[in-house]
């Protein structure tokens, strides 16, 4: 009976964690242009946004090749895990497409 309600409120917790990163990924600000000094001028931007996307999908990786050899043995539970954790990827690439991040300058 505990056990139950401990899901209960990991799901719900979850619930408002997955609406939370969907909000953040699908609201803008307005922001402002910046002016740069010259000598910012000649930086690329997207340089450290594209390692970053890189080495989350690269950690990605990591965690899938494991989880595809046990994947039979655990079952249903690890395949919601998995679809989880690659939800909450894909959010986080929403997010960097929405800012811009996947845009090269």
């Amino acid at each position: 009976m505990l056990l139950n309600f401990y899901s209960a409120v990991a799901l719900a917790a979850l619930l408002i964690f997955g609406l939370a990163l969907l909000a953040a990924a699908l609201w803008r600000p307005k922001l402002k242009k910046l002016k740069l000094p010259d000598a910012w001028k000649q930086y690329r931007f997207g340089f450290p946004t594209f390692a970053l996307i890189f080495l989350a999908f690269d950690m990605e990786m990591i965690f899938m090749y494991p989880w595809a050899v046990v994947f039979r043995g655990i079952g249903l539970e690890a395949f919601l895990d998995m679809l989880v954790f690659i939800a909450i990827l894909l959010a986080g690439l929403a997010y960097a497409w929405r800012i811009g991040g996947l845009e090269w300058e």
